[in-house]
């Protein structure tokens, strides 16, 4: 639900057409939350079969919930949430810190402690904050995995039963579920968040992993559980320390965990708790310099809890650019004319294939066949010298300064390929990246969105990682692309660049930045039918990085 106060807010600080496009997307997102959650809620069937399930393993939860002054109706939903789990090995901790001369939620709770040996309620001496509430519960907890739970959220039936079968068939210490957004009834959904697997860079930029967060207890007590000096980003900073040290990390795909929208809640806007963005931006720096990486941490106009990362990285690394083009002489003149204004300051070769020998210092390639341009780019590549190669397509135009942001991430070992966002002529988005889909095989991600927007879970304003990349504004290193034999020149442009990012992915982490950007002239058409006999059960398996619920 978007408020009068806030709308007016975000006008003030982000101007008419940010404001316009914000809107529309809540929209459509709540549209589409609002029927993915009808389609995906299970059976009263399936449901019950989860309960009469039995487990080697047998994982007890400790679900630990901090109360202060908490409002009692909330509380009973909630605690009812708990005890309907049609998986049963369990306790509810709830830890309060309210004064000691009155409580709201302490006849709720000690009426269910009454009811439910499983129920335990305990009454501080004082308000620890929620990191100090928090890690009591813990510490008086006895089971092997903990499982956070804000006092005003509800938790799916199945909710436990899916962090259980994960736990015994893959051992993870640390699983995370998708999520959804409600007002009042669970039935009025605002959003739902459909979140990616394990993404490292990602979680720089924004905290995508969230709730329903379960955390085996051994690994919380290593980490030093919640820090107090973050309270209000506290949950961000917990799971950028148990990234690091996490032996197996999990995400469940499923809509586990339900977050109340109301005044006082972080879900309602972030302007209900303004703190919470320096806090967050302290643990992300905190984080990197754990990680002995320097990179600058900004804010992002229109995107609140967001964050824009600028690496530094070294100049001095020679790039290998290569130009696939097809076209007339004048066409190719005025493209590198632009080209080289575009790079004008970076340690760059260049090198054409199949454009005309007009400009010195480009090295140009003849190439009379076909355009084939993984073909063409595969034979730039044996001609480079560069430790980094960035190839174009040349129907695509980047705008000046796309090499600084590609090149940082490129340089990291543990990246495989990084691109950047394809807008068209008119300013709107032609593609984020591709992502696998079992209908459409490569579907261009957020496609036909206006420039300015946010994008689903914000992914048009921060970096992360994704899957597969247009092979036609993509970066690489040299030594990884000879590793795995280049381009597959039986395939195009979009094919070839997300043939070649599958094989990158094993490598490491395929990155896409809308920070660098390029322009794409007219439609570029392919079958994707190599592509997909080469890829099929990965195909089918679904987008583990750009999700969405339409």
């Amino acid at each position: 639900m978007i408020g009068i106060k806030k709308l007016k807010n975000y006008l003030h600080k982000n101007g008419i057409k940010n404001t316009a496009a914000k809107v529309y997307e809540y929209l459509l997102y709540r549209k589409k939350a609002r029927a993915y959650m009808a389609e995906n809620r299970p059976l009263e069937t399936e449901l019950s079969a989860r309960s009469e399930r039995r487990f080697t393993r047998g994982t007890k939860f400790s679900i630990v919930v901090p109360l202060y002054n908490s409002n009692p109706r909330y509380l009973e939903e909630l605690i009812a949430s708990v005890i309907a789990q049609t998986y049963g090995k369990w306790e509810l901790l709830l830890i309060d810190g309210s004064p000691l001369s009155y409580s709201l939620g302490e006849e709720t709770a000690m009426k269910y402690v009454k009811e439910e040996g499983r129920i335990k309620y305990r009454r501080l001496g004082g308000n620890l904050g929620i990191s100090g509430n928090t890690n009591h519960g813990v510490s008086v907890s006895s089971g092997e995995y903990i499982v956070f739970l804000d006092h005003d959220d509800l938790l799916r039936r199945d909710a436990l039963y899916r962090a259980a079968e994960a736990i015994e068939q893959t051992g993870a210490d640390f699983l995370y579920s998708d999520e959804m957004n409600f007002s009042e009834k669970p039935e009025n959904v605002s959003a739902v968040t459909l979140k990616p697997d394990f993404s490292k860079y990602t979680l720089f930029g924004i905290n995508c992993i969230g709730h329903m967060c379960v955390v085996k207890k051994e690994l919380y007590n290593k980490v030093g559980g919640l820090r107090r000096e973050y309270d209000g980003s506290q949950d961000y900073d917990l799971v950028l320390r148990l990234s690091e040290k996490a032996k197996k990390i999990y995400h469940l795909p499923y809509v586990l965990y339900y977050w109340r929208i109301h005044s006082q809640s972080v879900a309602s806007g972030i302007e209900a708790k303004d703190y919470c963005l320096e806090k967050a931006k302290d643990a992300v720096k905190k984080h990197l310099e754990g990680m002995e990486i320097k990179a600058e941490i900004g804010d992002i106009a229109g995107a609140e809890s967001a964050y824009r990362l600028k690496y530094d990285f070294d100049r001095k690394q020679k790039v290998s650019l290569i130009v696939c083009f097809s076209g007339d002489e004048k066409a190719f003149e005025r493209y590198m004319n632009n080209i080289l204004d575009a790079v004008s300051e970076n340690n760059v070769e260049i090198i054409s294939v199949g454009g005309y020998n007009i400009f010195g210092g480009v090295y140009n390639i003849s190439f009379s066949q076909e355009y084939n341009f993984c073909k063409m780019a595969n034979i730039g590549a044996r001609e480079a010298r560069g430790s980094l190669l960035m190839f174009l397509d040349g129907r695509v135009l980047p705008k000046s300064g796309f090499l600084d942001e590609l090149i940082p991430y490129a340089s990291f070992e543990d990246v495989g390929c990084v691109g950047g966002k394809l807008i068209d002529r008119r300013g709107f988005i032609y593609a984020l990246g591709y992502r696998l889909d079992p209908d459409k095989i490569l579907e261009p991600y957020l496609k036909g969105l206006a420039k300015n927007s946010i994008g689903y879970m914000r992914r048009l304003k921060i970096a992360g990682n994704c899957t597969c990349l247009f092979g036609g504004f993509m970066m690489v290193k040299k030594k990884d692309f000879i590793a795995v034999g280049g381009f597959d020149e039986m395939m195009g442009v979009i094919s070839g660049g997300a043939d070649l990012c599958l094989r990158l992915l094993n490598r490491g982490n395929n990155i896409i930045t809308p920070y660098a950007e390029a322009v794409v002239s007219g439609k570029i058409r392919e079958d994707f039918d190599e592509f997909y006999s080469l890829n099929k059960y990965t195909v089918n398996a679904g987008d583990k990085y750009l999700r969405l619920p339409f």
